[in-house]
């Protein structure tokens, strides 16, 4: 996974899968995905300065 994608909706994100929210990214945010973990996508957003964890199942977000 190394192509940044633009999320289609709000997100909240997450220090690790099922743990403390840390921060919310709006729709049309730009970010690149890292790992997957089942439902679970690592990311990473503002040129790898912030990483994350996100709730997704398939297909939840739209590659640009």
């Amino acid at each position: 996974m190394a192509e940044y994608l633009d999320l289609d909706k709000t997100y909240t994100v997450h220090l690790n899968e099922k743990g403390e929210v840390c921060n919310r990214l709006v729709r049309g945010t730009r970010v690149m995905p890292v790992q997957r973990k089942g439902d679970w996508i690592k990311i990473t957003w503002r040129k790898g300065k912030k990483k994350g964890w996100i709730f997704c199942p398939n297909p939840c977000i739209k590659i640009t």
